[in-house]
């Protein structure tokens, strides 16, 4: 799963098909495709969650304490399926 930040408002948000973008403005994306992904904005900083993880994390949910980790993970910069451009 692809999310992106925005480092100015710290709004953490997940993609869709249309443009969304953060409270302040400065940092917004799309899916391209089932895949692949665009984002830009100077405080973008692109983040994934490893699905599997988050899947069996839900799974494992508990009553009470601790929740339960999951894997997640700072894209890099160069990203094939992720790409920094103008979502316009």
């Amino acid at each position: 799963m692809k999310l992106l930040l925005c480092s100015e408002c710290y709004d953490v948000f997940s993609l869709d098909f249309h443009l969304k973008s953060c409270t302040c403005g400065q940092t917004e994306g799309k899916y391209i495709d089932d895949i692949n992904a665009i984002y830009a904005g100077r405080s973008a900083i692109p983040l994934g969650f490893n699905n599997l993880t988050v899947v069996e994390a839900i799974k494992k949910q508990p009553e009470k304490g601790w929740g339960e980790e999951f894997k997640a993970f700072v894209i890099p910069k160069d990203c094939p399926t992720f790409k920094r451009k103008n979502c316009d």
